[in-house]
């Protein structure tokens, strides 16, 4: 038996969905997304080694603006403050000086038995409070020393021995884990016109400036591998300093268009100040490299959209394949 109705609705009013609070944040990522069509255009009419080398020194200049510039090289002053032997290696706790009297708390894991220099790794660390003494980090700096590599790692700002807002009450940072932390130091850079990338970069140069001082280190051959904020540091370390060989950024890379899509912006550091207004993607911080290595290690279970990852390989692929390195 069916009983007729007079009317379809059954809602009793219309249900209303409104995203006010996030109005203003679409309307610039509209004006984001037409910023990147516009260099996706200009990209695209880049064919030759010639065009792609000129595109290189445009995007050093742009990104030196943005991040730079970066103080003179004062004396490092290292000191190491303990050594420990284990199975297979050693490991040497490190202090040194990034800026004067700005301390890096590192440790260098050395393989037993070397007879030359050896190839060397530098680890920057992801946004984790113990920094690389957690099981994560350890396994990779591990798997590296039994494959003979000698490897450098580093409390990045805010991270194991380096909080710069400790409250000694509490035995923890006042403002919360590593990313409040950048975002409170990177708040204040923004407001100053600057980039926090400017310090977090500026000590990862300046590890590599440590292990050209090593014997036991062969520095034309260093490449340089962290996860996650790592990946961020890795990728911009290996943009500004040409003395990288290889680079592997983990878990970072994607593309502007596809952050603002999903996750949105992160800490301060991974947002470069204007970066996008001066037609800067991740793509271009992967292609300053060429023709040198690079390896992008990306997964579907991150929350770096894979599809912007996958996006911007296929572009640096066509820079590399300029350079006769595809």
């Amino acid at each position: 038996m069916a009983i007729t109705q007079e009317e379809f609705s059954v809602l009793s009013g219309w249900k209303r969905w409104t995203d006010a609070q996030n109005m203003l944040y679409h309307h610039i990522s509209e004006q984001a997304f037409q910023l990147l069509k516009d260099r996706r255009k200009k990209i695209a009419t880049l064919k030759t080694e010639g065009q792609w080398i000129k595109r290189q020194q445009e995007v050093k200049k742009i990104l030196m603006d943005i991040v730079g510039p970066f103080p003179e090289k004062n004396p490092l002053n290292p000191k190491i403050v303990g050594v420990i032997k284990k199975n297979g290696y050693r490991l040497e706790k490190i202090i040194y000086e990034s800026r004067p009297d700005f301390y890096v708390t590192a440790c260098l894991f050395i393989p037993d038995g070397l007879t030359s220099k050896a190839p060397v790794i530098l680890n920057p660390i992801g946004h984790s409070d113990d920094g690389f003494r957690g099981q994560l980090y350890q396994t990779v700096i591990l798997n590296f020393v039994k494959k003979g590599f000698v490897v450098l790692t580093y409390d990045p700002i805010s991270q194991g021995e380096r909080l710069q807002y400790f409250d000694p009450e509490k035995g923890r940072s006042r403002i919360g884990w590593s990313t409040c932390e950048h975002s409170y130091m990177g708040t204040q850079c923004f407001l100053s016109g600057n980039s926090f990338a400017r310090y977090r970069l500026w000590d990862g140069i300046r590890a590599i400036d440590y292990l050209a001082t090593r014997d036991e280190v062969d520095i034309s051959r260093i490449g340089v591998n962290g996860i996650s904020g790592g990946g961020t540091l890795t990728t911009y370390i290996s943009a500004f300093d040409d003395r990288v060989y290889a680079s592997a950024p983990e878990c970072y890379i994607t593309g502007f268009r596809r952050l603002l899509e999903s996750i949105g912006p992160q800490d301060a550091e991974q947002n470069l100040y204007h970066g996008i207004a001066n037609s800067i993607d991740h793509a271009d911080l992967l292609e300053i490299r060429a023709p040198k290595p690079i390896l992008i290690m990306s997964t579907t279970r991150d929350f770096f959209s894979i599809q912007g990852a996958r996006e911007t390989y296929e572009e640096v692929k066509n820079a590399y394949k300029a350079f006769g390195k595809e």
